[in-house]
């Protein structure tokens, strides 16, 4: 996916028209021996207040993967991106930003709602602070990044953590022992002392075919699968999410 999204941005300049019907051709031929029957749909055209470019939301489709981007559009040109100096300011990345305080918000909605009987939380903290719940995973570099705050994030909340792996199955794995684990503990140190041993960078991750796993047991690691795939129907996209409860 990765390769289709940088060939994507490479290609676009060499699209001769900016009407629908042939920006859809461009695609739908570049792509096609990459794709199975890869399809174009034109989501939304709208001007660049203070330009002659137009912005043109898009959606390449197959049956393998869904890719939604914007380019923009003046006369025969098309361009991946728009970069005001002058405003200092990435029309793209005003535009990705601005989707994805959309998707957070309309997650947040359906999330919230399931969470409040969630069973599988991770509870820390002072139960008359305001209350977070936090979608994380072992693996993931930004997680354990924010992970390291937590004793501080204590002083002014209460956390709700829930583990929804986005890694491999080894991450599913150190999610379903942290479970496991986590019922002995004692109090909130106790419940962060394991996480951290989990998070931790020096716990080794795997690929199946190489080495073994971690010593847990097929149930467990399918508690927390499923976990993740109920959450990631309502729209979870990317962790660490953090959600403020009303």
């Amino acid at each position: 996916m990765k390769k289709i999204i940088l060939f994507l941005s490479a290609t676009l300049s060499l699209s001769l028209a900016a009407t629908d019907a042939q920006i859809k051709k461009f695609y739908e031929e570049t792509f096609k021996e990459q794709l199975n029957k890869p399809t174009l749909k034109i989501l939304k055209r709208e001007k660049v207040e203070g330009s002659d470019f137009e912005a043109v939301v898009i959606s390449l489709e197959s049956d393998k993967m869904k890719i939604e981007d914007m380019i923009f559009t003046k006369g025969d040109i098309i361009v991946p991106d728009i970069i005001d100096l002058k405003k200092n300011i990435s029309y793209k990345q005003s535009y990705e930003v601005k989707k994805m305080l959309e998707q957070k918000q309309e997650f947040s909605k359906k999330a919230l709602n399931e969470l409040k009987k969630e069973k599988m939380l991770i509870s820390l903290g002072d139960s008359k602070k305001p209350l977070v719940y936090i979608f994380s995973d072992p693996e993931c570099p930004y997680c354990r990044m924010h992970l390291k705050n937590v004793r501080n994030d204590l002083k002014t909340h209460q956390i709700k953590l829930i583990l929804t792996p986005v890694h491999g199955l080894s991450a599913f794995e150190k999610s379903a022992l942290i479970y496991k684990e986590i019922k002995k503990a004692k109090n909130d140190e106790d419940k962060i002392k394991i996480l951290e041993k989990y998070y931790s960078e020096k716990l080794p991750s795997y690929t199946e075919k190489s080495e073994k796993g971690f010593n847990v047991s097929k149930k467990e690691v399918e508690e927390v699968v499923k976990l993740y795939q109920k959450y990631n129907s309502l729209g979870l996209s990317a962790v660490p999410m953090i959600l403020e409860a009303k």
